[in-house]
């Protein structure tokens, strides 16, 4: 595989298919299961396009890496980490990201629930 991870879609009676590359550590590999399901729940009609239009493809990995980043911070909390105090800058060297406003954003959603 030349990339971490793919989703394959198919015809609605089915369910799609999410291939992994082999080797990755666990923790890479819970990253792209999420990114992959995240094209899963976020790409609509529009991804047909993917391959062929850059605007397309952009907008879809952003949607799918949001979704990652989510989730992720959703199971930072879930684990009791202590939000407040919550280093936005190593979570998000540590999910692999530079987008360090969505990282913040999604840390405040449970700064404000505490």
């Amino acid at each position: 595989m030349k990339s971490k991870g793919y989703i394959v879609r198919t015809p609605t009676t089915y369910p799609d298919f999410l291939f992994v590359k082999d080797g990755l550590s666990d923790e890479e590999t819970e990253k792209v299961i999420l990114h992959e399901i995240g094209h899963a729940e976020k790409d609509d009609e529009t991804q047909h396009d993917y391959l062929r239009n850059r605007i397309t493809r952009l907008t879809c990995e952003s949607s799918a890496k949001s979704f990652e980043i989510r989730e992720q911070i959703k199971k930072y909390v879930d684990l009791g980490n202590d939000v407040c105090n919550a280093n936005w800058l190593s979570i998000a060297n540590y999910l692999g990201t530079q987008s360090y406003f969505l990282v913040q954003e999604e840390l405040s959603k449970y700064k404000f629930k505490e």
